[in-house]
Order: structure tokens, then sequence, then C-alpha cells
């Protein structure tokens, strides 16, 4: 049975551990200090099957539109991966993100960066993919980024349409 348990001071040092494991060259340490000392309204969690910890996965929300939660630091440890355990941490985070009030999930994704695994498992999960090149967004000028998107509610998708997420390297 999949859970996920919300960070707090008490799991926040094991989830960077975890969180560090899964994605070696990002540190997510700012983001989660920051909603565990409630200076963010993101939310993030542990994701457990019974006792075991198997990831981390979280909820954000760039303030553009208040039914769109974008997918934050979601990941699956590799050797629970290609059991179905994410698919069933990604369905929790849906019923999570329903309950807040969000209509669709999103996700930005560096295109440069690989991370195919990640992408064919978010599209097999449902999201479809449209490059995000905002001339107002300095982060996605260089062309490089894709906006995934999935709705909550078997609604067709609204596009982003390259709407201006007023990203930098530190938030996105």
């Amino acid at each position: 049975m999949i859970k996920h348990i919300k960070l707090n001071q008490d799991n926040l040092a094991f989830a960077i551990e975890v969180q560090n494991e899964i994605f070696p060259y990002e540190d997510a340490t700012k983001e989660y200090t920051d909603m565990v000392n409630g200076q963010s309204d993101a939310n993030f969690f542990l994701v457990y099957n019974g006792d075991d910890c198997i990831g981390v996965s979280g909820l954000k929300h760039y303030g553009i539109d208040v039914e769109d939660g974008f997918l934050g630091w979601f990941g699956i440890l590799p050797k629970y991966r290609r059991l179905g355990l994410g698919s069933e941490a990604l369905r929790l985070l849906d019923e999570t993100a329903r309950d807040l009030g969000f209509r669709r999930m999103r996700v930005i994704f560096n295109t440069e960066k690989g991370f195919e695994g990640a992408k064919t498992f978010l599209k097999v999960n449902g999201y479809t993919a449209e490059p995000y090149q905002c001339p107002k967004d300095r982060i996605s000028l260089s062309g490089n980024y894709a906006i995934l998107s999935r709705s909550l509610y078997n609604e067709p998708i609204e596009p982003w349409n390259n709407r201006n997420l007023h990203l930098t390297e530190a938030n996105k």
C-alpha cells in the first residue's frame, strides 16, 4: 500500500538523503526546508510502500493559475522502479492535488539533460508534452524546456501556451 508522509522537522534530513540519491545532481534542500519552516506553500512527501521508503514526491504552485499544480521532486529509488509503484505514487499525489483544488498537473523539464525514463513514465501515465518558450521567462529562452500536462478530471487538457512561469535556476 503506497502512502506519503508530509515532510516535517523530524524527517527532513532523511528526505534530503533520499532526494539526493534519486537526483544526485540536483538539490531540494532549500525547497524542502522552506516548506517545513512555513515559508512555502509547496507540499513535499516521502513515499512509502508499507514500511519501506521508496521515494519522494511533491506539489508546487507557481501562482500563475490556481488550478495548475506542478509536480516537484517526484522520484522513485532505483531498486523500486519498474514495479508499478511509481504509477501508484503518482495516483496518490493526484488525489492530494485534487484535494488542494488543482484541476491539472504539470511538470517542467529541461529537454537537454536527459531524463528519458522520467519523460516516458509521465507520458505512459497520461501526460502530454509541449515546448516551453516564453520570451518573458529567462530560463526558457534557451529553447530547451518542455511542459508536460495532464488533467486530473479526464477533461481535455488546456495547453500551457508559453505563459510565463517566472522561473530562475533557483526555483525551477
